[in-house]
This record gives C-alpha cells, sequence and structure tokens, in this order.
C-alpha cells in the first residue's frame, strides 16, 4: 500500500480531479485516510463495472475475464480509468440493443470522466447516425438521428459547463496539447524513436541508463510531427473504411479497437496506462464474435504488461534490462505487429474502399 501511494504521487496522468475532490470529502467526512478511500472506490468501480457487463452478457467466464485484465490497472496501481468503465460498457451494450438515447448519454459521460474514450467518439456517432436513420421514418430522419446527441447535451454537458465553467475545455486542452513526452511510457513507436534518440543523440536526450530506456521531454517538429501524421492518416483511412461499411456492432467495436491502437502506437505523449480502454471493447467483441478471443487475451496481454514492466504489481519501479538490452523494446515490437495483425485481419474480410486503393472483402460480417 505505501509503494502504490508513492506510485501514485508520481504520475503526471493520473485523471480528472472531480472524482479526487469526492474522495478527499469522503475521506474528510469520514476520516478515513484518502489513500484508503481511492482504493475503496477503485474497487467498488471494479465490481460495478464486473456485474455491468455481466447484466448485458449473462456470461460468468467473460465477466471474470474482463475483472481480470482491469485489475492490476484499477486496484494494484490506482489509475483513474475504471471510474469510466461502466459507463463505456453499459452505453455501448444500450446503443447495440436500440436504445439509442439512453446509450449515447452514458456513452458521453464516459468521455466526461475522462477524455481517452473521445476517441472512439467519432466510430460512435457514425453508428448512431446510421441506426437512427434507419429506424426513423421519412419525415422524422433528421429529428431522430439528433435526438440522442441532444439529450447528452442537455443532460451531460451542459450541467457539468454549468458546474465547472470553462475549466472543462481547459482540461480538454491540457489532454490534447500539453503532453510533451514523446512516448510517456508507452510501448509505442515512439517508444522505439526515444530508444534510438538516446543512442543517436545521448548528448542531446540522454544516454541508456545501464541499458534502460527513460522518457524525456521533446517539441521539436523533426521528431514529434512524423508520428502525429502517421496517427492522422490511419486514424482518418481507419474511420473512412469503417463509414463506409455496413454498420454492425461487432464493426463498431473492431473499428474502434482499430482506430484506438492507431492512437496508442502512432501517437505521441501516450502514457502506459492508457490501453485500458482497448480492452473494455475487446472483451465485448469476444462476446459476439468467439473468434476474436485470441487476439482480445493478446491485447489484454499487452496493457498489463506495459504497467507492470514499469511499475510492477504495487507502483515499485522495476528494472527491465535482461543481458544488457531493454526488454520494453521486443513488447513495443509487439504492440505494433499486434495493430497491424488486427488491421489485415480486418481488411481481408471487410475489404476496404478508399479514394486511393480497394480492396474486396471475402465475407460479410452478420453479427
Amino acid at each position: 500500500m505505501v509503494r502504490s501511494r508513492a506510485f501514485i504521487a508520481r504520475q503526471p496522468d493520473r485523471g480528472e480531479p472531480f472524482f479526487l475532490t469526492r474522495n478527499a470529502r469522503g475521506a474528510a467526512t469520514f476520516g478515513i485516510a484518502q489513500f484508503l478511500v481511492l482504493k475503496f472506490s477503485l474497487v467498488l468501480f471494479l465490481f460495478v463495472t464486473a456485474a455491468c457487463f455481466y447484466w448485458f452478457t449473462r456470461n460468468l467466464i467473460l465477466t471474470a475475464a474482463l475483472e481480470l485484465a482491469l485489475t492490476l490497472n484499477s486496484v494494484g496501481l490506482a489509475y483513474l480509468d475504471i471510474y469510466f468503465a461502466p459507463f463505456l460498457i453499459a452505453g455501448l451494450f444500450l446503443l447495440q440493443r436500440g436504445n439509442l438515447n439512453l446509450g449515447f448519454v452514458l456513452f458521453v459521460i464516459s468521455c466526461f470522466t475522462k477524455w481517452q474514450p473521445l476517441i472512439i467518439a467519432p466510430f460512435v456517432l457514425v453508428y448512431v447516425l446510421d441506426l437512427a436513420r434507419k429506424r426513423a421514418p421519412e419525415n422524422h430522419r433528421i429529428k431522430t438521428q439528433m435526438l440522442p446527441f441532444l439529450l447528452a447535451a442537455g443532460a451531460v454537458a451542459l450541467p457539468l459547463l454549468v458546474i465547472f465553467g470553462w475549466k472543462v475545455f481547459d482540461s480538454l486542452e491540457r489532454a490534447v496539447t500539453r503532453h510533451d513526452f514523446l512516448s510517456a511510457y508507452a510501448l509505442n513507436l515512439s517508444w522505439l524513436e526515444t530508444w534510438a534518440l538516446h543512442l543517436i543523440q545521448p548528448d542531446k536526450y540522454e544516454p541508456l541508463q545501464n541499458g534502460m530506456i527513460d522518457i524525456f521531454l521533446t517539441r521539436e517538429p523533426i521528431v514529434v510531427w512524423p508520428d502525429k501524421i502517421l496517427f492522422y492518416l490511419s486514424y482518418l483511412a481507419i474511420l473512412v473504411a469503417f463509414a463506409r461499411q455496413p454498420k454492425t456492432f461487432a464493426r463498431l467495436l473492431v473499428y474502434s479497437i482499430l482506430g484506438y491502437m492507431a492512437y496508442f502506437v502512432f501517437n505521441t505523449g501516450v502514457h502506459e496506462n492508457h490501453l485500458f480502454l482497448v480492452c473494455c471493447l475487446g472483451w465485448m467483441l469476444v462476446f459476439f464474435e468467439a473468434d476474436q478471443l485470441t487476439r482480445c487475451i493478446n491485447l489484454s496481454i499487452a496493457a498489463n504488461a506495459n504497467l507492470f514492466l514499469f511499475y510492477g504489481v504495487f507502483g515499485q519501479r522495476l528494472n527491465p534490462v535482461i543481458a544488457g538490452v531493454d526488454i520494453t523494446l521486443f513488447f513495443a515490437l509487439a504492440n505494433i505487429c499486434l495493430f497491424a495483425g488486427l488491421l489485415l485481419a480486418t481488411l481481408k474480410r471487410d475489404g476496404a474502399d478508399l479514394w486511393f486503393f480497394r480492396i474486396a472483402p471475402r465475407q460479410t460480417t452478420t453479427a
């Protein structure tokens, strides 16, 4: 517990302050240490997430697998990602069942809890608009399409703006622009570049510490922007490919995972805990497509390995150097291969019809 508390204090990106404020007030009210209140709230939300997943799936094995995949992130290392998980899972399942209004409201709540779900928001918007268009009568199509967004704005966005004012936008701006790390311990392409810059320009970026890679701050366009451009182009291509496919819920999950993995693999400033959302989406996908089980297990292993290799189980920093080689390099390569494998498998199955190339699909997804 002491190691976990020290770990929490070191973290630059723990999430939005709302829940920390509530934890502090709860601790003051009952005379309990803030750390214990935080831990209790994380355990509570982990069980709520599992209960929510089981409510919609009635599958105890998948529920246990999801809970196991999220335990290190939440209870072990005290990241705050678990706070948005029940809203995200319930919202997406409700969308799949046709309850667009409540489903989209819950999804928006997950976005305002932490900003990571915003990365898949364009895919959710495309899915909701298409589903609303199909369900609405001709003379009420626009009204039906706009209703989920109006409800979300009225029930979630406006109250938050009234309570917190422009601090909401300031928080979003910080999340989008104020991560000056090339890689903030995310095992991705930028992590490989971090290693390379340690070797090529040790005077500028510091040398390896006994073979171990460490993060550094940089705003140099020549270093940062190639990765960002690669992320923007790949994300846009995946979104367009999804928009041109028949909108099934299984496809929504697959393409959301692809879009999010493009962010994780190619973007700069990504943190080690940012694969949490992929675990949630992955186990939901397995419920609808059992043949995705192996890929989902690999993604869950990747998410937990990214945490364990740096902070162990309770926040104590580990030394990932074996025989003079930082083994995090191999996990970064594995994450890139996971993304590439899912992308190629999806293109083979669904095909793609983009402006610059076309791939014929092998089969049609019916889920």
